[in-house]
């Protein structure tokens, strides 16, 4: 049983690669817009809204490590969009990943990287604007997109997964050029997740 989370700033694939990634090993795929906008359709894109999400993926990981055996699932393939200068967003890794590690079982940090070019175009991806409602006014999505990315560090240092987590297998991919079916086996591979 383990944990798998898909790390990366806006539009690097992580939901895309999580579908594959469904595909090649026993797992399931939680992608954060799937709680996100759950809450917003009633409340708005507000704190309450992230907070919300939040809670439930953590209580959901939570039942799912008690219920060893008894899952529908091997393992859990979670996405997320990190800011690495924002220290709550390390606390949440932190926390999510006590749950796993605390009981004796596996995390797996996945970092995608993507030049801008590409993510800008994979924005506005029919799929990705299909399954998250937050991302079809396009000009707002290509402007946090944007914004983020000045305003914050969205991709990790060398060597600070180690530093940070020296407990998590981790793996820093460049999927720029790599299609998600491709990016999926390097993944699994890398980590011998079959």
């Amino acid at each position: 049983m383990s944990l798998i989370v898909l790390i990366g700033a806006q539009a690097v694939g992580k939901m895309t690669v999580g579908k594959e990634l469904e595909k090649q090993i026993e797992a399931k795929l939680l992608f954060n817009h799937q709680t996100i906008d759950l809450f917003a359709t009633y409340l708005g894109y507000t704190d309450d809204t992230f907070a919300l999400s939040s809670n439930v993926r953590k209580d959901l990981f939570k039942a799912f490590v008690k219920n060893k055996g008894n899952n529908a699932t091997n393992s859990i393939i979670f996405t997320v969009l990190i800011q690495f200068d924002q220290p709550d967003d390390i606390d949440f890794l932190t926390e999510i990943s006590s749950l796993f590690l605390n009981e004796g079982e596996s995390v797996y940090f996945v970092e995608l990287t993507t030049d801008l070019d590409e993510r800008l175009k994979r924005n506005v991806h029919e799929e990705r604007l299909l399954e998250k409602p937050s991302k079809r006014n396009l000009e707002f999505s290509k402007n946090e997109l944007l914004t983020d990315m000045k305003e914050h560090r969205m991709v990790s240092n060398e060597n600070e997964w180690n530093e940070l987590f020296p407990n998590v297998h981790s793996l820093k991919l460049d999927n720029t050029f790599l299609s998600p079916t491709e990016t999926a086996s390097q993944i699994v591979a890398y980590f011998q997740l079959k």
